[in-house]
């Protein structure tokens, strides 16, 4: 007893996903030759390669995670605008580096004249440096007053700096940047290096050496609620020089310095201390970043500046800070923007991260958009003529052979001819179009067989009558090869580029 086949297995459910899910829909890509994948894959090669060199010099590198700021004395104003600088930074990611200094002028030495220091952001005090000395540097703006403070000792209230030629000064320590304004405001009279002698001694150290006599005048730069100022106010032995006769002439002369007043009793009510208002001269300072910083790192230190800054002070009304002012470095495009209000979109509703993400990618996306729509005008006409043009061609072959039947053939024209049709019905059927284009395949088919038909007849009459006079084709013949070659003028024309 014969035994039945055995069945073939049944394919694995692996099998059938792999099949359904990436072998069919992949099988249609033979269809297409790779003549037609290259017509149409290399210019959109071409287009996106351009359109990412265009956005790849356009687009930002993303901004740093780590930057580093210069400050000043760990106890000082600085160091407290930098720690607060630090947490608002923290809350978008961004790690902020403090680099404690000894004040405004290595501050300015760190990031205006060693070009190799590790230092993004600075605390500078206006009239320290010049554009010219530090071409790389911008401002984003003011951020405070510091208030001139200069004590002389004695019982008689001095109202300006003429009065110091010849004294001890306590100028300020190394590194403090007090030096060089003292120097500024007192050539600015007249009074050089020569005609006074200097003490390069700062703080609670100056102050000491006011009050043992071993300077004559001080000059600091603190914060008018510090407890060096008030017990300076209270010694009788010192007095505050008062610039209201001359304020205004100093701040048109020096613009980095501004007046501001010291209220009476702003020290100690109580007491009222001092007994009257004070003129005083404050030197404005900016915060100012390498012209490499990120664009993004600027937009956030200018919030992070509005929320230290803005606050109400004895010489600063509310919200005077950040102030856009031009003192010694030019103003940065950000900073133009931030004091228009016009505050980068997307981080009106995105973290900063994301928006700044999104902003990179808006970039690249706008160029990659105006190549594709052009090309989606085009290459969808030329994919198509490129498809028709592998069937078309072949209506020439057609028209040649049918014209040639019109005159009188031989016997081993025909046969030749024959072989020539069935060599064409072979390469169309080679053909694979995409299926909006198959009933252009089937016409071509269905003329190369009313071609074929057409030459069988001649041939059959060639041998039915090899003797006859050969008879040129009848009046139904050419209408048979005026439809064919109508056809085929059709097909041409429907062809773009034809």
């Amino acid at each position: 007893m014969s035994q039945s086949p055995r069945a073939a297995p049944a394919p694995s459910r692996t099998r059938r996903l792999l099949n359904r899910v990436v072998i069919r829909p992949l099988s249609w890509t033979r269809l297409v030759s790779w003549r037609q994948w290259l017509l149409v894959g290399v210019p959109i090669a071409i287009a996106v390669a351009i359109g990412l060199w265009v956005a790849a010099t356009l687009v930002e590198p993303a901004p740093p995670r780590r930057v580093t700021m210069a400050t000043g004395p760990e106890a000082g104003a600085y160091a407290a605008f930098g720690e607060q600088y630090r947490a608002l930074l923290a809350e978008d990611r961004v790690t902020l580096d403090l680099r404690p200094t000894a004040g405004a002028r290595e501050n300015w030495k760190l990031i205006g004249e060693d070009a190799n220091a590790a230092v993004d952001i600075a605390l500078i005090r206006g009239g320290i440096g010049t554009p010219e000395e530090a071409p790389h540097l911008e401002s984003l703006g003011v951020v405070s007053y510091e208030a001139l403070w200069v004590f002389c000792r004695g019982k008689a209230m001095l109202d300006d700096l003429p009065a110091l030629r010849g004294r001890t000064i306590a100028i300020g320590a190394k590194g403090a940047g007090t030096r060089r304004l003292v120097r500024k405001l007192l050539g600015a009279n007249g009074i050089g290096d020569d005609d006074f002698t200097a003490l390069e001694i700062g703080g609670v150290e100056a102050a000491t050496a006011l009050l043992e006599g071993r300077a004559d005048c001080i000059v600091l730069l603190e914060p008018p609620e510090a407890g060096l100022l008030k017990a300076l106010i209270y010694s009788p032995d010192a007095q505050l020089v008062d610039f209201s006769r001359r304020a205004d002439a100093y701040t048109k002369l020096l613009p980095f310095l501004t007046k501001v007043v010291l209220p009476e009793g702003a020290n100690d009510l109580e007491d009222n201390r001092p007994p009257k208002p004070v003129t005083l001269l404050a030197a404005q300072t900016e915060l100012v970043v390498r012209d490499t910083l990120h664009p993004a790192i600027r937009t956030l230190l200018l919030q992070a500046a509005a929320k230290v800054h803005s606050g109400v002070g004895m010489f600063n009304a509310d919200r005077e800070f950040p102030a856009l002012r031009t003192l010694d470095f030019p103003l940065a495009e950000e900073a133009l923007r931030f004091h228009a209000g016009s505050r980068p979109f997307l981080q009106r509703w995105l973290p900063f991260w994301v928006a700044n993400l999104v902003d990179r990618l808006i970039v690249f996306l706008v160029p990659m958009i105006a190549i594709a729509l052009p090309l989606v005008r085009v290459l969808p006409p030329l994919y198509a003529w490129s498809v028709r043009r592998r069937i078309y061609r072949w209506y020439g072959e057609l028209m040649y052979i049918e014209n040639e039947m019109l005159r009188d053939l031989s016997t081993g024209e025909t046969t030749d001819f024959a072989a020539r049709l069935d060599w064409i019905e072979h390469e169309v059927h080679q053909l694979h179009p995409p299926l909006a284009y198959a009933h252009q395949l089937y016409q071509l088919r269905q003329h190369i067989d009313f071609v074929q038909d057409k030459l069988g007849l001649i041939a059959q009459r060639a041998q039915d009558a090899p003797d006859a006079v050969p008879v040129p084709a009848t009046r139904a013949q050419g209408a048979d090869a005026d439809a064919v070659g109508g056809a085929a003028a059709a097909g041409s024309l429907d062809a773009p580029g034809m």
